[in-house]
């Protein structure tokens, strides 16, 4: 009978020890896991800065060039009205003087 009580503590305390190491192996098996969808977290993260930095920098130089465009735009616009402000100019100096001397 005692043999059949040691059995049983005996298998009882295999049962608690066998417990305690997959309990054990769980805890350590979720630590790396953890770890493991932290590094693969970082990295997306790292990758998707890196990919809005890439987009960021093609929206710059996109807003670059249209600026550019908008400059000439602007710069010939300038140039066409300076030019038809100097025609203008200069017909209107030859008609002021024409009729000041053509009145005298």
């Amino acid at each position: 009978m005692e043999n059949i009580i040691n059995k049983i503590v005996d298998i009882d305390k295999k049962a608690l020890d066998i417990k305690h190491k997959t309990e054990k192996m769980i805890d350590e098996n979720g630590k790396r896991l953890n770890k493991k969808l932290s590094e693969i977290e970082k990295k997306e993260l790292e990758k998707a800065k890196a990919l809005g930095q890439k987009e960021y920098e093609k929206l710059i130089k996109q807003g670059q060039h249209k600026s550019n465009e908008i400059k000439l735009i602007a710069e010939k616009e300038c140039e066409k009205l300076e030019k038809s402000y100097t025609r203008i100019h200069k017909k209107l100096e030859k008609e002021i003087f024409t009729k000041i001397f053509e009145n005298n």
